[in-house]
């Protein structure tokens, strides 16, 4: 089992109930990551963010190693029990709130309920990441993207705990550098908010937006099998969905996992897949891509290994 040291440490167990956490040992990251994977952890769960600089600076002090779990819609975790504890920020009753065209959301906030909580307001400009899972934190760390919108582009500050320093900062957007699917915040950063600068729009206009936005996905994408989104990231020009699709890999499978048939650069968990089962088919992938067309895929999930 993972973190014996924390789960023996009677002085810090205390401390993290005072601090409005709740300490869950030995839970599967397979029953917080969309993909149903994942080997066994020892969780933190902030109920109060303000107990984050605390908790990691004891951490720090006591050489636990620990990391940031968020709406897990983005990552593939080994089945291996992980020796590094995982923290949790719950979400709050008042995660978002509006002054003209300026929101601040909480990072741990859902990312589909904060872009329809801004439509019922007439703010728009994100209506195309209506349908990504996950939280607002996990969307800003990859720079989520749909449909013509990147939430990188109406940031306008993000507040963040760094890791390094145990101190909170906040960033303004001219610091932060947003690529396609990538942020430039650091491993060990933590997101704790947000602030978007939106456009004034009819509630009824964003409205035909999301749903038409979120019919091509329902038809595009395989959206009710548990997956991770796209597994790898599109080659400057390419689509690798496309690719993969031509070369006819389609419902290609190992163990439980299998390519999905609506989406080719999506891997759905069919039938109680291991993680294992889903490398192999990334490698399977990969091979057959770089040998048919030179092009090395990169990974757009995020792989978590101890």
């Amino acid at each position: 089992m993972s973190n014996v040291t924390l789960r023996n440490d009677t002085e810090l167990l205390r401390q993290i109930a005072g601090w409005q956490a709740d300490y869950k040992p030995g839970e599967r990251l397979a029953d917080y990551a969309s993909l149903g994977v994942g080997g066994e952890a020892d969780l933190i769960v902030l109920r109060d963010h303000a107990a984050l600089e605390p908790l990691a600076a004891a951490l720090r002090e006591r050489g636990i190693a620990w990391q940031l779990i968020g709406g897990g819609t983005n990552i593939l975790p080994v089945d291996e029990p992980f020796t590094r504890v995982f923290l949790h920020l719950a979400p709050s009753k008042n995660d978002v709130t509006i002054e003209g065209r300026n929101v601040s959301v909480s990072a741990a906030a859902s990312l589909g309920r904060t872009v329809t909580y801004c439509a019922k307001n007439n703010l728009g400009g994100i209506e195309g990441l209506a349908g990504v899972p996950g939280s607002v934190g996990g969307a800003l760390r990859m720079n989520a993207g749909a449909y013509g919108t990147q939430i990188g582009a109406v940031v306008r500050s993000v507040t963040v705990f760094r890791g390094v320093s145990g101190k909170i900062e906040e960033l303004t957007a001219d610091r932060i550098g947003f690529q396609y699917r990538h942020s430039s915040f650091a491993p060990d950063d933590v997101m704790l908010a947000v602030r978007l600068e939106l456009n004034e729009r009819p509630f009824a206009e964003i409205m035909e937006d999301i749903k038409r936005c979120n019919e091509k996905r329902r038809t595009s994408q395989p959206v009710k099998e548990k997956s991770a989104g796209c597994i790898f990231k599109n080659p400057p020009g390419l689509s690798t969905g496309k690719l993969i699709d031509d070369l006819g890999l389609k419902g290609f499978r190992e163990g439980g996992a299998v390519i999905s048939e609506r989406h080719a650069n999506f891997i759905v968990n069919r039938d109680h897949a291991t993680a294992a089962d889903i490398f192999r088919l990334m490698d399977r992938i990969r091979d057959t891509i770089r040998k048919a067309h030179g092009i090395e895929l990169e990974e757009e999930v995020i792989v978590w290994k101890n």
